[in-house]
């Protein structure tokens, strides 16, 4: 016999919230805790700091490309200067004016040796500015690590509060739920009934915070039932649980707290130097890493341009840093457009979030293997896409990295 059954207008998330009072005053973090939370949060709000450290990042970088361009412009200098000392020989022999020349090899060695002063001058100016910058990010990752302490230190307490509280030989959890089925037309409503119960009580077990498979069954009364001609069943059922402290109690508190990481994939459409809060984390097309849920300085620099932005990581995603770069093609040399950050962020109230796991500090790890695309591949995640949409099948290949199709 087929048979459905239909809940109320109400999540069974939220089934009890007009139950009982008993019900009422189990609650997995109390308003006192939420305003803990938020003393937490306002505390330890490292945005300004992030931002103006991630811009000088980014500034130091460019300075860090002009000096190896200059190292360039040196190397030349003096490859020009050894070709000038190959003519000398021949300059002498032929009685040729010597002040001419004598003067470009001067002129020669002195460009060698004003650029060689600015290049140590400015090397050692960068060194400096990226020690302070180093320091920056430490003072930045201190607040991270004091912020997490008093965040554990929360979530203990709760914990505390809860094993306490649902310990008590008094502690019950009553549920009233008002919900459908449909039943046989010559089946009776208390048949149906019966054999309904089982899946009632699975998926309030399931939804519950507070209950899980082997979560003790105190009574069960259907208080109202009622049946039309078509076998739809609506009733009212009031049950009584046991409460215990339970494994979905855990990660909604890690959770709410952010005490999680995720993996989050960056992508570019160039081999471009990743960091992450000021630490390098790698170089290519396609990075894997892990970090701590909440907000990251994240950069991406190519030759003498960067893409840097500050996110906040609330599970697995994807970002992606294009640049405006020279593509090879059969009768010219195109331009692969440089891209802007599409914000529009999509989410529901429904929507499944992605699996972080529980951490202090993630370790920090990255991967530069296709094979964790498999891993991250069917996890529901946010993806923010600095780019267009590839108008030619090259600047396909480039954007998803895939073959391109016919």
């Amino acid at each position: 016999m087929e048979k459905s059954v239909r809940y109320g207008l109400i999540p069974l998330a939220l089934l009890c919230l007009y139950a009982s009072n008993s019900f009422a005053a189990l609650e997995v973090i109390t308003s006192s805790e939420e305003n803990t939370l938020s003393e937490i949060e306002s505390q330890y709000d490292i945005d300004p700091m992030l931002i103006a450290v991630n811009d000088k990042f980014s500034r130091h970088n460019k300075k860090a490309y002009d000096i190896e361009e200059l190292q360039d412009s040196i190397a030349s200098e003096k490859d020009h200067y050894q070709s000038l000392l190959s003519q000398l020989q021949a300059k002498i022999l032929s009685q040729s004016t010597m002040a001419p020349f004598y003067h470009q090899v001067e002129t020669v060695v002195k460009n060698i040796d004003s650029l060689e002063k600015r290049s140590q001058t400015e090397t050692a100016a960068l060194k400096k500015e990226i020690m302070d910058i180093h320091s920056e990010y430490d003072a930045i990752n201190q607040q991270r690590a004091d912020k997490s302490q008093k965040l554990f230190k929360l979530k203990t307490s709760i914990t505390d509060r809860l094993i306490a509280d649902l310990s008590k030989p008094s502690s019950q959890l009553p549920i009233t739920i008002d919900g459908s089925t449909e039943c046989s037309k010559y089946q009776s409503i208390s048949d149906c009934l019966k054999e309904s119960k089982n899946f009632i009580l699975t998926n309030t077990r399931n939804d519950s915070p507070f209950l899980n498979n082997k979560s003790v069954l105190l009574s069960y009364e259907v208080v109202d039932a009622s049946m039309n001609m078509h076998g739809n069943l609506h009733y009212k059922v009031a049950m009584n649980f046991k409460p215990s402290y339970n494994k979905k109690i855990d990660a909604i508190l890690a959770e709410k707290l952010g005490l999680k990481s995720a993996m989050i994939t960056l992508v570019s459409n160039v081999a471009a130097d990743w960091y992450i809060n000021g630490t390098k984390i790698g170089t290519g097309k396609k990075l894997f890493h892990e970090i701590p849920l909440g907000k990251h300085g994240i950069l991406a620099s190519y030759q003498s341009k960067d893409k840097s932005s500050v996110e906040t990581i609330e599970g697995n995603g994807v970002f992606n840093y294009n640049f405006n770069v020279p593509v090879a093609s059969k009768n010219s040399v195109e331009l692969l457009p440089e891209t802007t950050k599409n914000t529009n962020k999509t989410s529901s109230s429904t929507a499944i979030k992605p699996k972080a796991k529980y951490t202090l500090f993630s370790d920090q790890t990255s991967t530069k293997t296709t094979q964790a695309v498999n891993k991250t591949k069917n996890n529901s995640g946010y993806e923010y896409f600095m780019g267009v949409k590839p108008e030619t099948k090259k600047q396909q290949v480039q954007f998803s990295h895939k073959p391109a199709t016919n």
